[in-house]
């Protein structure tokens, strides 16, 4: 089973919607340092790099709803093969070797 970098955070109901224009929930997940370069590795690989995301349901201990989410670094698929149906036109990518880990970001 190959290693994946992946992080995840949680989505709440939008306690401050007041307009129909603004977003239903929101939340937040913080991108680590060894994802970022999980990115950084495809791109350098010349690939597009996305992420895959993943969602629960769940209930927090006080009752209160929210969404769990977990995002992995992807390498991207070419537009025509997610375009034939399928779950997410991403494919996971292994973490980068252990060698370029010390690489600063190049941005």
């Amino acid at each position: 089973m190959e290693n994946r970098v992946s992080v995840d955070g949680a989505i709440y109901p939008n306690k401050y919607k007041d307009k129909p224009n603004k977003p239903d929930v929101t939340g937040e997940i913080a991108l680590s340092k060894d994802l970022m370069k999980a990115l950084v590795e495809i791109v350098k690989g010349g690939k597009d790099a996305g992420l895959k995301i993943a969602l629960w349901n769940r209930e927090s201990k006080a009752g209160n709803p929210y969404i769990y989410i977990k995002a992995e670094a992807v390498e991207a698929k070419p537009k025509k093969e997610y375009e034939k149906g399928g779950s997410s036109g991403f494919k996971a990518n292994p973490p980068p070797a252990e060698k370029d880990l010390d690489d600063p970001l190049p941005f």
